[in-house]
């Protein structure tokens, strides 16, 4: 296996040893308080499958970021394949040696394959007109090596996942790097697709291509990696083979060992629990969900969580009739809510705050008030069918009261509001139909410290009314406020864990290792 000799200690060493395709020292990353980089230290040898490993915010993404020239260091020396970046600053073009291919797809869905794959660097012919022959040659040609060649002219909507993320990889690879950095590279993506994904990696390896493999699923790093470096709080805890590995070791290094951790008492206390209000039988949910099943009581708070793919966020949106379930059934006090219908579900008395509010939290070209009440326009239109403006307005007051939502005032356009303000909205529309369950997914994605503990603290007030509470999230913070936490792998359960769950549980949980169920958690007090 390769990448097992002696670490240099100096840049010269490297610049001189033909066996490291990758070697930083010192890097240091500081963003205004938050040092996220502390020093960090990672070499790479050629033609190896290095995984790049760490809990959210342990300083991954800012690494990568500077290794792709999207990110400046403070401090330190990076070197890849001889092009020598000190202090953050390099001394050669790295775009043509180092290429990523991101976890949240960039290509153009209304373009070809193709024009994808050469997107940036159009070929011209001698009259400067662009040179389609050319471009379909070269795509195909790079497809072939996939055995996907057909694929060029094809609209990439019209791609399975599995294609797509060829397409990705054949568009990174376009340019001759020597580095491929893969971010969670399997994301949505099935068993079979997976390991086709893993046989390309093999031969990219075997013709010289060094890669760097960010992931959180860690059955993964055992299948394909050669090496592994974790970063914990900005800092490389340990740098080693993956034969000399175990999951016990991985799970424990990433995670400091953390033996218990204290759960906010902000949401879901669990004191006064009313009677059965969700029931969740055999659900299924295309094949992202099998066998699923779960009771949520009145003033209940319950977290779901997983590792991409996991199948939790397709149970919330089965939940919320936004996704259609295949088999089982969905009662919420005491009706059968219908499959794939959202007016229904809102009407039978659930509130639904969706994964992305970018992609469809929101609709940017409405204002404040006219996004906060969407869910209630049945309600507040006049006898001719129009929306009665008046009954909006008091309507959105109610709401932005609740969130302390902060606009210029009601007509200003939602994209102008800060990040915590534009979920605030998101949440209020949510809220704006008096649902008696509410399914939150990422509640707090990209706000900030004070609209972070604003939403907590108005979740808890809801538990506290009675009301039932879904968070579906992989964020620690959000699922410590719930009263019990789900974890899910490949669509299934894998354990509960009460209150005070500690990190090493939680993430041995979404692993599907073994982890305490709720009645083995000391922390556990309350029966559900």
């Amino acid at each position: 296996m390769s990448g097992t000799g002696t670490l240099p200690k100096r840049v010269d060493d490297i610049r001189q040893d033909p066996e490291w395709a990758v070697s930083i020292t010192g890097l240091v990353k500081t963003f205004g308080p938050t040092r996220a980089l502390r020093g960090v230290d990672l070499h790479v040898a050629r033609g190896e499958c290095h995984a790049l490993l760490g809990r959210n915010g342990a300083g991954k993404s800012t690494l990568i970021g500077i290794l792709t020239g999207l990110v400046k260091a403070d401090e330190g020396t990076i070197d890849v394949s001889g092009a020598a970046a000190v202090d953050g600053t390099a001394d050669v073009a790295m775009e043509n040696i180092v290429a990523c291919v991101y976890q949240k797809s960039t290509l153009v869905p209304d373009l070809t394959v193709a024009e994808n794959i050469t997107l940036g660097a159009y070929p011209c012919n001698k009259l400067g007109a662009v040179d389609w022959r050319k471009i379909n040659r070269t795509a195909t040609a790079l497809l072939d090596e996939w055995g996907h060649g057909a694929l060029a002219g094809r609209l990439v909507s019209d791609l399975e996942p599995i294609e797509r993320k060829i397409v990705e990889v054949c568009r990174a690879l376009s340019r001759g790097p020597r580095v491929l950095l893969l971010d969670e590279p399997t994301a949505g993506l099935d068993g079979g697709s997976v390991e086709e994904l893993f046989h390309q990696i093999d031969k990219l390896k075997a013709a010289g291509v060094t890669i760097i493999y960010v992931s959180h699923h860690l059955e993964e790093i055992f299948q394909i990696c050669d090496r592994v470096t974790i970063l914990r709080d900005g800092k490389d805890v340990l740098s080693k083979s993956v034969s000399d590995l175990d999951m016990d070791e991985l799970i424990t290094t990433m995670t400091g060992g953390e033996a218990s951790a204290t759960a906010s008492a902000i949401a879901g206390s669990g004191a006064d629990l009313g009677d059965d209000q969700l029931i969740i039988s055999d659900l299924e949910v295309g094949e992202r969900v099998s066998n699923f099943a779960l009771t949520v009581r009145a003033g209940e708070c319950v977290g779901l969580t997983g590792l991409d793919g996991a199948g939790h966020v397709q149970v919330a949106e089965a939940i919320a009739g936004q996704a259609a379930h295949t088999a089982g059934t969905i009662e919420h006090r005491g009706s059968r809510l219908p499959s794939g219908r959202p007016l229904a579900a809102i009407k039978c008395g659930i509130g639904f705050v969706p994964e992305d509010r970018h992609v469809n939290g929101y609709v940017p070209q409405l204002s404040v008030e006219e996004n906060a009440t969407l869910t209630v326009l049945h309600r507040i239109r006049n006898k001719v069918g129009f929306v009665d403006r008046r009954s909006r307005r008091k309507a959105f007051q109610r709401q932005s009261s609740t969130w302390t939502i902060v606009c210029s005032g009601p007509t200003q356009s939602i994209e102008e509001l800060s990040g915590g303000n534009q979920q605030k909205v998101v949440l209020a529309r949510a809220l704006a139909s008096d649902p008696d369950t509410i399914v939150v997914v990422n509640p707090t994605a990209g706000v900030d410290i004070a609209a972070k503990n604003s939403i907590y603290a108005t979740l808890g007030e809801l538990a506290g009314q009675g009301k039932s509470v879904i968070v579906v999230s992989s964020d620690d913070d959000d699922l410590r406020i719930c009263d019990r936490v789900i974890a899910m792998v490949k669509g299934r359960v894998s354990a509960e864990l009460g209150r005070g769950f500690s990190e090493d549980d939680l993430v041995r949980a979404i692993q599907g290792a073994d982890a305490p169920t709720l009645d083995d958690n000391p922390h556990h007090h309350q029966e559900h």
